[in-house]
């Protein structure tokens, strides 16, 4: 037997009265439905070695992610690229970023670095002996596309359900769920890196939670043991949502709706390891390479209106949000015109984990699986955040995700760029 693994969990739930960060305007946080959390898996195997951590976050920036890694590999000798952080993108998590009306929380985010940085160091010391199998199957109804093309010709966010207005979606969904179990030399199962593609909205309420995925690991422990861990990587859901638009008899939000769809994500999982045996010695492997993105560029005319708008009297609604937020980006900028954008990817055994830090929309994911079907998780939000990235056809059909602000700040072009890379490195991983 030569792979060693272990998982690991520290908790990073806000103080009440923080803000909740993923809606235009601030939000404080009024209790705590359920924990935030960081888990982290930890791997090696014949001297290659990988950690894994899955943030309870809406999103988390460059140097927020630099810094946990920085942490975990001073304790742990391992390359900082060998270490991923991905947000779950959930809308009830603490202030870790700033989004749109809500500005990142300095106190908070130290909390969040020693935490994750915490649980990436505790997996890595606790490995132990094990055994890990893979898998996937479907799981559909769960996840749709929230854009759909109306009768005028445009792409419409969030159009409400039935609208007579609205022809079909506008884009596909992914139903797969993804995983990597582990166990230890008894049989008992450690942990699963767990994949679905879907927005973290169905809990909305004013109370910190992790959103479906806190329910999911619920299912898991219930099932295998306390113990056990959900390290949640969400996949290609810049234009996925738990709503079907096509029906009014569903109300898919509130903890009712999260229960059921954790226990159909759970059964999932266990149908995608039915019968898999599980491997003592896994190969694990790494690439990795940057690629240049662009800005979109804001114009002297934008930024003025911008200004005359948010310094107006006029009430607080989306519109005066997002002035705001460009007027931000163009501080933030500062006569850029690109950066560098991490591209990694991750194999485990089987599978290959495709993690960069954008919100692409679900074409990019079923792109990437495309060219190894089964075997490839898309992480988004990983190991930083340089927000939505709609398809180019989607620029063109407007709607809420293109709107130019800190969450949709690059050139039409950056999906396929991404994309690109990530192919290029599946197949050295893949091989």
């Amino acid at each position: 037997m030569s792979l060693f693994a272990a998982f690991a969990a520290f908790d990073i739930t806000p103080a009440i009265g923080m803000d909740i960060p993923g809606g235009f305007s601030p939000r404080p946080g009024t209790g705590v439905s359920m924990p935030l959390q960081a888990r982290a898996a930890a791997f090696e195997n014949l001297g290659s070695s990988l950690i894994i951590i899955g943030v309870d976050a809406v999103s988390l920036n460059f140097d927020t992610a630099n810094a946990i890694k920085a942490e975990i590999s001073a304790a742990t000798g391992l390359a900082p690229r060998r270490i991923a952080i991905v947000a779950s993108h959930t809308h009830s998590g603490g202030p870790a970023n700033a989004v749109l009306g809500t500005d990142a929380n300095p106190a908070y985010l130290a909390e969040l670095v020693a935490g994750a940085a915490k649980a990436g160091i505790t997996a890595w010391r606790q490995r132990q002996p094990a055994t890990l199998a893979t898998g996937s199957h479907d799981c559909p109804g769960w996840a749709f596309n929230r854009r759909w093309l109306g009768k005028d010709g445009k792409h419409h966010t969030n159009p409400g359900k039935c609208n007579p207005d609205m022809l079909h979606p506008a884009g596909p969904a992914d139903p797969e769920v993804a995983v990597i179990a582990v166990r230890d030399q008894k049989g008992n199962l450690l942990g699963m890196i767990a994949n679905f593609a879907c927005h973290s909205t169905v809990i909305s309420q004013g109370e910190f939670s992790p959103d479906y995925c806190g329910y999911w690991e619920k299912q898991l422990q219930a099932r295998y043991g306390q113990s056990a861990i959900l390290v949640f990587l969400n996949g290609a859901c810049g234009d996925i949502n738990q709503i079907d638009f096509s029906v009014n008899s569903k109300r898919e939000s509130g903890p009712e709706h999260a229960e059921k769809m954790a226990a159909a994500l759970a059964d999932a999982a266990d149908n995608a390891l039915a019968g898999k045996s599980f491997d003592p010695d896994p190969v694990l492997s790494w690439a990795g390479a940057d690629v240049a993105i662009t800005y979109r560029p804001l114009s002297s005319e934008q930024l003025a209106a911008d200004r005359a708008l948010v310094s107006s009297d006029a009430p607080w609604n989306a519109a005066k949000w997002q002035a705001r937020d460009r007027l931000l980006l163009a501080e933030e900028i500062s006569g850029r015109w690109s950066i560098p954008c991490p591209v990694d990817v991750y194999g485990i055994g089987s599978t290959a984990i495709a993690a960069a830090p954008w919100q692409p929309f679900c074409a990019f994911g079923l792109e990437l699986k495309a060219i190894a079907p089964k075997r490839v998780m898309v992480a988004m939000l990983a190991n930083g955040n340089i927000g939505y990235v709609p398809t180019p056809e989607a620029f063109l059909g407007g709607g809420y995700e293109p709107t130019h602000c800190r969450g949709s700040r690059h050139t039409p072009d950056t999906g396929d760029i991404i994309s690109q890379a990530s192919q290029q490195l599946l197949k050295i991983v893949l091989k």
